[in-house]
């Protein structure tokens, strides 16, 4: 959590100070001066922490130029995309801007909002929120192994599992609990029906013959956490002989490639497509936020829109949506960073049909690996 501003931060070093001297109601009276700042939370996906601490900070400064009269203090928390959502739906946590992993999660929040029986969808219009950076979903792997195998794409991750004389040891995060996990298993499905991947229907779920190359598929996991970034720190730190295939988001190839125990990591596009996670930001519909909160959240994400700022994403592997910024040959590099300057795989799109996406963590469950 970061909750205090730099100008806040002085005020209550003085208030201790205060209170200490002139006993509890100097206290009370300098506490209230803190009271009079605009506070806003901000709740993200955690594999942009890094950026959005950068951002933070350079938003932080920037108000204090432009608006040296007007206190704000900000609570920066990182969640997963799935537990912010549960988070916000139980009154647990009460964000003013919520950005999870993707904009597949937008619909679900407004779909389980009306559910509660709440008159008003807490994100007002899907389509207008901000988005500004994306990240593939690849097949992370070592170099070294993919030299032996050539994994070109989803089926020659099956495939591999189906060789007695490789000892694949896959792991993806669990679709119930995280995004990469969802969309993983979005794009198996895909492959599995050879359907694209907007157009799949109940019946593809029901195939029989999908629902054992699922499980084929599935057979090698050895893990399947709640983070995906725990999860590319783990690959990262425990080596191939834990873990030699992962779906990950490419910026945290980027993290990972060249500083691993077991060599260098590196991305994998899958001929069939991948998924994009298009980190939204919304300022919430919520009765709990103010006009003067929404008017901050609206100079922050204002502030997001900025070229510099999204240059700051680049640096940790992030692409930016708007292509007239330039992307970075130094961090797309796959001979350095392991991942590719071009994306040349088709692109998939979630599925149409609302039942699918509710049906798809269902279908996990009966095809995944008991390892």
């Amino acid at each position: 959590k970061r909750e205090i501003t730099k100008s806040n931060k002085l005020i209550l070093v003085f208030v201790f100070i205060i209170g200490f001297i002139s006993g509890s109601l100097a206290m009370e009276f300098a506490l209230t001066g803190l009271e009079s700042a605009t506070h806003i939370t901000i709740v993200y996906s955690s594999e942009k922490a890094s950026w959005m601490t950068i951002a933070y900070t350079n938003f932080l400064n920037y108000w204090e130029s432009n608006n040296p009269d007007e206190e704000i203090s900000i609570t920066m928390h990182p969640y997963g995309s799935s537990d912010s959502m549960i988070g916000i739906l139980n009154g647990e946590i009460f964000p003013t801007i919520w950005s999870p992993a993707s904009s597949i999660w937008l619909p679900f929040l407004n779909t389980k909002w009306g559910e509660l029986k709440v008159t008003e969808n807490l994100i007002i219009n899907i389509s207008s929120a901000v988005r500004l950076i994306y990240s593939p979903i690849v097949i992370a792997t070592w170099e070294a192994f993919n030299e032996t195998h050539n994994i070109k794409s989803l089926e020659d991750v099956r495939k591999l599992n189906l060789d007695p004389n490789v000892n694949v040891r896959m792991g993806h995060t669990d679709p119930r609990l995280s995004n990469s996990g969802f969309m993983t298993t979005v794009m198996a499905v895909s492959a599995a029906s050879g359907v694209i991947s907007e157009n799949l229907s109940m019946n593809d779920l029901t195939d029989l013959e999908n629902q054992q190359w699922l499980k084929e598929f599935e057979s090698s996991a050895v893990m399947y956490g709640k983070s995906t970034g725990f999860l590319a720190r783990y690959m990262k730190n425990s080596g191939p002989e834990a873990l030699n295939i992962a779906f990950l988001y490419e910026n945290l190839i980027s993290d990972i490639s060249t500083t691993s125990v077991g060599g260098k990591v590196i991305g994998i596009y899958p001929e069939e497509g991948t998924l994009y996670s298009d980190h939204p930001f919304c300022i919430l519909n919520g009765a709990w936020i103010t006009d003067k909160q929404r008017e901050v959240a609206n100079s922050f994400l204002k502030f997001l829109r900025r070229t510099e700022t999204i240059i700051t994403a680049m640096e940790y592997g992030f692409r930016p949506i708007n292509s007239s910024i330039p992307l970075d040959p130094n961090i797309f590099n796959y001979q350095t960073n392991g991942i590719a300057y071009n994306l040349t795989i088709p692109e998939m799109k979630v599925p149409n049909d609302g039942n699918v996406l509710l049906k798809i963590p269902d279908l996990w469950l009966l095809s995944k690996s008991n390892s």
